[in-house]
């Protein structure tokens, strides 16, 4: 509003900007332009004080070019002598002005600006508490429990075990110095090179040492990956490095390509070869690479007949938030149901697993908060946990978080932070860091929120978005979460590596990508759970297309067998294998 008159070299005194905030739109646009039309009269710079505001308020236009056309404002600002009109035989009362300078000028409009600026957040405020109030009694009203349903789940005891030395909570060590990369990459190198030396039963010879071994076959070396390149015949050279040295492995094509050697071996991960020493010492051919991998079996069961729930990437506060659908999937989870098949799925849901990011957060990316209708984050994650206070009590949740949740956004991630805990007013639920191992009825669940498939996909051919899977297959293979340091995933050199997966998954559980992935990968069940958030902007400039609103859902007690993966999709449930 006060542009506009600025427009027309109009200035507001105090009292005249409160009355004209009272008056309508209608009334605001027939004064700005009854003065402007004035203005082509008598062009001379306006201070629109109460006196003045009632003649444009109550005369017409003619009356008051006739009147004060030719009038002279700057005396009349200035406290020179002049004379005033009077209306209807009332003498208007003299006013002495002091001398409007610029300065002074300007200082009014700061004023009027700021005072005008802080209504209109008042009024922002009141419309999103009002908007939150709204929400929040919607989900409140979402609990209804389905008493006909026979609840099997209930009467069995959640078995919860959280293996503490593979969630970084409350142990965080590292200030970013050169001794904690070093710790950090050692740590790794030792615990990777163990899990490589049980494979094939024997040690890792020293690199310091190769050159005692000229000529020799079968030598067997251990390395972290520090550079690797193509000679101009094909092959590859790789360079690998332990606690004191480094040493150079040929893998040549021509066994790359017949697969006896792999062709994505990744900077920064922990891989073995058995090969020939050459007459230097300073160089291996290559006959086999063996990576730490997990070992092959049977998928391990439950003896119970339970079901677990994988959630992740729900971004509560987005304007992409799917709140009907997520709605819906907690009605069914309060037994709102369709079929058999769906009340017998429902009555044994027993957990529920979160991979990370349940709130969209704040200042995650430029111009996030034009994305968002909860811009404050103690608001989002007082959303999700009413949400979730809406689940049954007998179903137990874990939650992990993600890089869109109020933790650092280096990996490894502690569990979410007290102040936010504490709003989850349950005892049904867990909170862990990102990653972390949990044995869950027996079984152990590696949650992990994903965040370094992003450089994955960009580095191993066989890695694609669209099937998950693909991408949890490789760190299963390198038996590290996030094996390159550097790329788009940020790690915190931790004097331990929590990104080692060091024991061996029965259930791999991401999320990040927001596309729904099931398959088993040497007896481990990989489920990336889709999202709850439509195609973003940016998603679609990158030609991502998400999967949402569908829940993976297990059978723990068939994994690997026939109905033992379903899909909650969208609202129906659907036995997928």
């Amino acid at each position: 509003m006060i542009e506009n008159f600025l427009e027309i070299e109009v200035l507001l005194s105090p009292n005249v900007y409160k009355r004209i905030k009272n008056l309508d739109g209608k009334e605001v646009e027939e004064l700005i332009n009854k003065i402007k039309e004035f203005k082509t009269i008598n062009d001379k710079f306006i201070l629109l004080d109460e006196h003045f505001l009632d003649i444009f308020l109550n005369h017409d236009l003619d009356w008051i070019v006739k009147e004060y056309g030719n009038f002279d404002f700057i005396a009349y600002y200035t406290g020179e002598k002049f004379e005033i009109k009077k209306e209807d035989k009332k003498e208007v009362k003299e006013e002495k002005k002091k001398i409007v300078d610029d300065a002074e000028r300007e200082e009014i409009i700061k004023k009027i600006l700021s005072r005008e600026e802080e209504d209109k957040e008042k009024i922002e405020e009141e419309k999103r508490k009002a908007e939150r109030e709204k929400r929040m009694s919607e989900i409140r009203r979402l609990k209804s429990i389905n008493t006909s349903i026979k609840w099997y789940a209930k009467d069995i005891d959640a078995i919860i075990k959280v293996y503490d030395d593979t969630d970084v909570s409350g142990k965080s060590t590292c200030e970013g110095t050169i001794d904690d990369f070093i710790k950090y990459f050692n740590d790794r190198y030792e615990r990777v090179k163990k899990l490589i030396e049980r494979k094939v039963q024997r040690r890792a010879y020293p690199l310091s040492e190769i050159k005692k071994k000229r000529r020799e076959d079968n030598i067997f070396v251990v390395g972290i990956v520090s550079d690797v390149n193509t000679t101009k015949n094909g092959h590859k050279l790789v360079e690998i490095e332990d606690k004191n040295a480094s040493f150079t492995v040929l893998l040549t094509k021509e066994k790359i390509a017949n697969g006896e050697l792999p062709d994505d071996i990744l900077l920064d991960e922990v891989i073995g070869f058995i090969g020939t020493i050459n007459d230097k010492g300073n160089l291996m051919f290559a006959d086999r690479a063996i990576r730490p991998d997990i070992t092959p079996k049977e998928p391990n069961r439950t003896d119970e007949q339970i079901y677990v729930a994988f959630l992740s990437d729900i971004h509560v506060g987005s304007y992409e938030f799917m709140k009907d659908t997520f709605n819906k999937f907690i009605e069914f989870l309060n037994g709102n149901v369709s079929n058999g098949v769906e009340e017998k799925v429902v009555s044994r849901i027993k957990y529920i697993s979160i991979a990370g990011d349940l709130v969209d957060g704040v200042g995650i990316y430029p111009g996030q908060e034009e994305d968002l209708y909860e811009i404050d984050i103690m608001s989002q994650y007082e959303e999700i946990a009413l949400y979730l206070e809406q689940i049954p009590e007998h179903i137990h949740v874990i939650i992990s978080p993600g890089n869109h949740d109020a933790v650092r956004p280096a990996e490894p991630q502690p569990k979410l932070p007290e102040k936010i805990t504490k709003l989850f007013n349950m005892d049904n639920v867990t909170f862990v860091g990102n990653p972390a191992m949990v044995n869950v009825h027996g079984l152990d669940f590696l949650l992990y929120h994903g965040r370094s498939f992003d450089d994955i996909v960009g580095l191993v051919p066989s890695a694609k978005y669209t099937e998950p899977s693909t991408i949890m297959k490789e760190l299963l293979k390198r038996r590290l979460l996030c094996p390159t340091y550097g790329g788009r995933c940020p790690i915190a050199p931790e004097h331990k590596d929590y990104l080692v997966i060091e024991r061996e998954p029965d259930i791999f559980h991401t999320g990040h990508i927001h596309i729904n992935g099931y398959g088993i990968y040497k007896g481990v069940a990989m489920v990336n759970s889709g999202t709850f958030q439509e195609q973003t902007a940016f998603q679609k400039k990158m030609g991502i297309k998400p999967t949402p609103g569908i829940v993976p859902i297990l059978d723990l007690s068939k994994i690997g067998m026939s109905g033992h993966y379903l899909e909650w999709d969208n609202g129906k449930l659907i036995v997928k294998g």
